[in-house]
């Protein structure tokens, strides 16, 4: 192999390198973007099933036991 296969050999390696490195970040970000979703998500949920049960309780103990006039 002469002077100019090593060279061709060695640019190949670095853009295949750089390429995984570039899918590697993306991965990287898009796991990140899950999990805030996902956090996001569990908050949005619990905070409507917190008011809904909220509702619920009032609506069955409260209101339905009024004294009777």
């Amino acid at each position: 192999m002469d002077d100019s296969g090593i060279g061709t050999f060695i640019g190949l390696l670095l853009v295949i390198t750089a390429v995984i490195f570039i899918v590697y970040c993306i991965i990287l970000i898009a796991g990140v973007l899950a999990a805030v979703a996902g956090a996001g998500g569990a908050l949005w949920g619990g905070g409507t099933a917190v008011v809904n049960y909220g509702r619920s309780f009032k609506e069955n103990m409260i209101d339905s036991n009024r004294a009777v006039a």
